[in-house]
């Protein structure tokens, strides 16, 4: 491939009540030092701060480098889907940025060299918003370089030798959205699955792994994730929307052990994580009761649907759940 030909579109899903984020992650992709090769796609998910509003604030006018389309409001992953649709034809490479998130200046020029070794898929380290001290890979401690074969040592790039698939169920996901990029040309028709609330980047990594693609990355920080909008905030424990949190994670892994071909050891992971996730329920529904809070049955009901073992597991957790309160009296 002619290095100086080569095309990244970079896709920004925006809700934001927080104005300047977006012009905030607009501008990290225009200082990238490879900026010529990148053109942008903002996808406003109906966001209460409009994306032009927010450019237009900070002086960025649209432009034939710079697009925004707006979406009836349905969550991060339809809203990546529509830009998808709208990639031009040839285009090389997709990368995404969240619209609270920023990029290090060297991020796409280090992930097209990544990707130049031949692979298809290419993430990052990062800092998180909620850890400053450390980096994720750092913080997790679930990437070991020595696991993995050294490619170029200056750009702390290296071949993934684990699979997505396993990493995501027995190791947890190291892979942050606002790091990643692909081949956009030899995955154009993938996309972000629309039947999940949240989770759709697991999902898209396990997927594009199913298709055939390999997976590089580099230890370098080049990304700094932002505290905007959260689709989950004020759903914390004990709240009116904790249930409808556990209920959207059941969902999440028990789809996936019916849509990927798990080895013993990832269904016993997920079996764990699963069992993990019931006994919450439970302790939500011991809270609720206690406090004399309403329980959704309505969420109930889903989630004996999606897991019909847990009418047999629940007295279990509640028997288990008491004596521990006994017992730490």
């Amino acid at each position: 491939m002619d290095l100086t030909m080569t095309s990244v579109v970079a896709i920004i899903p925006h809700y934001q009540k927080e104005a300047g984020l977006l012009s905030r992650a607009v501008n990290s992709v225009l200082k990238q030092t490879c900026a010529e090769k990148i053109s942008i796609i903002i996808s406003d998910d109906e966001s209460p701060i409009p994306a032009l509003d927010d450019l237009k604030a900070n002086g960025i006018e649209q432009n034939d480098k710079i697009r925004v389309i707006r979406n009836q409001n349905g969550g991060a992953g339809p809203a990546r889907n529509r830009a998808l649709d709208i990639v031009p034809d040839g285009t090389d490479y997709v990368a995404f940025l969240d619209s609270d998130d920023v990029w290090m200046p060297g991020h796409i020029e280090t992930a097209i060299k990544a990707l130049e070794y031949g692979y298809d898929f290419y993430f990052s380290d990062y800092m998180a918003c909620d850890h400053r001290d450390t980096s994720n890979f750092v913080r997790i401690g679930s990437i070991k370089t020595e696991e993995h074969e050294l490619l170029e040592s200056k750009l702390h790039i290296y071949a993934f030798k684990h699979t997505a698939l396993d990493h995501i169920i027995r190791r947890g996901n190291v892979i942050q959205t606002s790091t990643a990029m692909y081949r956009f040309a030899k995955f154009s028709k993938l996309r972000f699955r629309e039947e999940f609330y949240n989770g759709q980047d697991f999902f898209f990594w396990m997927d594009i792994e199913q298709l055939g693609a390999t997976f590089v990355f580099s230890t370098n920080v080049e990304c700094d994730c932002g505290l905007g909008f959260n689709i989950y905030s004020g759903a914390g424990w004990g709240t009116r929307r904790s249930l409808q949190r556990t209920k959207n994670e059941l969902k999440i892994w028990s789809s996936a052990e019916k849509i990927y071909p798990m080895n013993q050891l990832q269904k016993k992971s997920n079996k764990a994580k699963l069992a993990g996730l019931q006994k919450i329920v439970v302790q939500d529904i011991i809270h609720r009761i206690i406090r004399r809070k309403p329980v959704d049955m309505k969420i109930l009901s889903d989630i004996v649907k999606l897991q019909p073992m847990f009418l047999v597991n629940a007295p279990f957790f509640f028997l288990n759940i008491m004596i521990n309160k006994l017992l730490s009296r």
